[in-house]
């Protein structure tokens, strides 16, 4: 019976073309997860468009379960996740990620997002629209998310507030990565990402005139590169890179890693290259 309701509630949510009402169709946690499980966005056997339709509907669903409740306890620790979907939480409990990324054409990626924040005895779920063009100095909010995978939450005090730094990856497969170092800012209405809290005048062999919003690590689809969290969320290690073949300073699609590291530390509110 369970298995012809989540048949019949995939059923109802068609192309998406017009807007999803699930409060009649899921009514407890445990079909809300068998139903997040049944949309796979990643099955490169079908084309391109069935698995973005995919993602967006996942992207309602877990919406709705999220603002329903049902995801502070079923998604903690990373459990019960769809394949594919990534997890991440600030240590403080107040911001839970959810990022998954829907693979198109040439190497291309469509990034989808839910955001759940907690204050006090208050919840709220905020999706999230990505765009593709941004730089380090856009000032943007959920309406144009700098969209990627959001694989860690740092958290820093200062003055007794907190700051919020998500450490993303937007892969592609043909052309230029990048992993970002994003400031996420909370309002009241709106939830804010970018801000100017690096005095920092270089970065990946881009100078900067003003302090930048974010930080973007850009290199070739080739190679891996890593951007981590240090001991007590004081220090963030970059891997530091360059040309490989080419010699030829940003172009991106011929950058790796150097074996050296650049440290960003954490000073009175403000980042800093050590």
């Amino acid at each position: 019976m369970r298995i012809l309701t989540v048949l019949l509630i995939i059923s109802s949510l068609g192309s998406l073309a017009k807007p999803i009402n699930l409060k009649d169709q899921i009514y407890n946690d445990s079909l809300f997860l068998r139903l997040l499980n049944e949309f796979n966005f990643q099955d490169l056997s079908t084309t391109s468009l069935n698995r973005l339709n995919a993602g967006k509907k996942l992207d309602s669903v877990l919406h709705f379960g999220l603002k329903n409740g049902w995801g502070e306890n079923n998604f903690e620790n990373g459990k019960n996740l769809p394949k594919g979907v990534l997890y991440a939480k600030s240590s403080d409990n107040k911001i839970h990620t959810f990022t998954w990324a829907v693979p198109l054409e040439k190497g291309n990626y469509q990034f989808f997002g839910q955001l759940l924040l907690k204050k006090r005895n208050k919840v709220r779920v905020q999706g999230l629209c990505s765009i593709s063009d941004f730089n380090e100095f856009d000032a943007l909010t959920q309406k144009k998310w700098p969209g990627g995978l959001i694989y860690y939450l740092q958290t820093n005090h200062f003055r007794r507030k907190s700051q919020y730094l998500a450490l993303t990856f937007r892969p592609h497969g043909d052309s230029v990565q990048m992993k970002t170092i994003e400031p996420i800012i909370i309002g009241s209405n709106n939830i804010y990402f970018g801000a100017a809290i690096f005095q920092i005048k270089k970065f990946n062999d881009q100078h900067f005139i003003k302090p930048p919003n974010r930080l973007i690590l850009r290199y070739s689809s080739n190679v891996t590169s890593s951007i981590r969290s240090g001991s007590n969320n004081l220090e963030i290690f970059i891997d530091r890179l360059g040309p490989m073949r080419s010699n030829l300073k940003n172009n991106y699609v011929d950058y790796g890693p150097t074996l050296s590291t650049d440290i960003l530390i954490f000073k009175r509110g403000k980042w800093l290259i050590k």
